[in-house]
């Protein structure tokens, strides 16, 4: 198990923003005070290939976020924002996640999890979104591509859904994307719909999956069980991709979402479950337990063993009536919806 960092993205900074240098140095500094011996380190100091870059990205849209990154400091608007270092520090993200890839590819280590910022899963080919400005999984997902492995599928549990990992590939059967967030009709960013499954080749291989506030790890159970289980044994992915998003835990009281570390370590159970190679690249979350919860994630992926109980503690024992009929309900409308592409048993 390799955690894979970009230290440099501390000098991508705006006072005042959540996405703060701070929500990721301190999950680093935590893993290493009480991970070491157990799992290895690998700091990423480079920027990614711009052949890399350009498999998602516009050559136009590349040359508009390094003008401004030079200009200094300023909101690009979507609550966005570049300053001196911002467009070296998403080369070096990208970067990161990529060679997080290599490893596993390369069998250097079972696993690997892209500590890394800026995030990237709003950022679009052509445009920045949510604190994002490269996407991290699009561009390791082509670098994987490029290296062979012709199947790609993306699992987002952020608790907002990858809007720009949908865009980039929604023309695309080569990589699924399923994205599992609170649903967006009332919810930044106001994307992510059932009815949104991708065009041409790619119908079908966009699954949005919108949850309702309160759905939590029995949920998530449910959605695996029966959506995102079936879909994964018949698309049958030659790689993984876990865009991981702290912002779904309970902890998390702007979000609504109740998942605990331990919902999140299932997750990773599941995941492990399909055996297939798989990374995880770090998203948002922006809750003061995120580095218990990443401790939790990568202590399971070492060692095997679950979290301590009290981060697993959720605010109701079992899911509320109302919770759980909504989400009941969305898994008919998904099945109706993906029959017709996936045998969903």
């Amino acid at each position: 198990m390799v955690v894979v960092y970009n230290p440099t993205h501390v000098y991508h900074n705006m006072k005042g923003s959540p996405e703060s240098p701070e929500r990721i140095s301190e999950i680093y500094k935590y893993l290493k005070n009480t991970m070491s011996g157990k799992i290895a380190f690998q700091d990423v100091r480079e920027p990614a290939n711009m052949e890399d870059i350009l498999t998602v990205h516009t050559p136009q849209y590349l040359e508009f976020l390094e003008r401004m990154s030079m200009r200094g400091p300023t909101y690009l608007g979507d609550s966005t924002y570049l300053n001196n270092y911002s467009y070296m520090a998403a080369l070096i993200a990208a970067e990161a996640s990529i060679e997080a890839a290599d490893y596993v590819i390369n069998a250097d280590y079972d696993y690997s999890y892209a500590l890394v910022r800026p995030p990237g899963h709003h950022a679009s080919s052509d445009m920045y979104g949510g604190y994002c400005l490269l996407n991290n999984a699009a561009i390791t997902a082509m670098h994987v591509i490029e290296r062979g492995l012709s199947r790609v599928a993306i699992i987002d549990w952020d608790a907002h859904a990858a809007n720009g990992t949908m865009k980039i590939f929604y023309p695309s059967k080569n990589v699924l994307l399923i994205s599992i967030h609170r649903d967006p009709q009332d919810f930044y960013p106001h994307e992510g719909f059932i009815h949104q499954i991708g065009r041409g080749e790619g119908t079908g291989y966009t699954i949005n999956i919108p949850l309702p506030k309160g759905a939590g790890d029995p949920e998530y159970e449910i959605i695996f069980k029966e959506i995102i289980d079936p879909v994964i044994k018949d698309y049958n992915p030659d790689f993984i991709i876990g865009e991981n998003g702290f912002d779904a835990h309970m902890s998390d009281k702007n979000i609504g979402l109740d998942l605990t570390a331990k919902g999140y370590v299932n997750i990773l159970k599941k995941i492990q479950a399909y055996k297939k190679m798989s990374i995880l690249i770090q998203e948002g979350g922006y809750t003061s337990k995120n580095r218990e919860i990443a401790k939790a994630m990568v202590s399971y992926l070492a060692t095997g063993k679950t979290p301590e109980e009290e981060y697993c503690i959720s605010n109701r024992i079992v899911s509320g009536e109302k919770v759980r009929k909504k989400v009941e309900e969305i898994v008919e409308k998904l099945k109706f919806i993906f029959s017709d592409y996936f045998d969903l048993g």
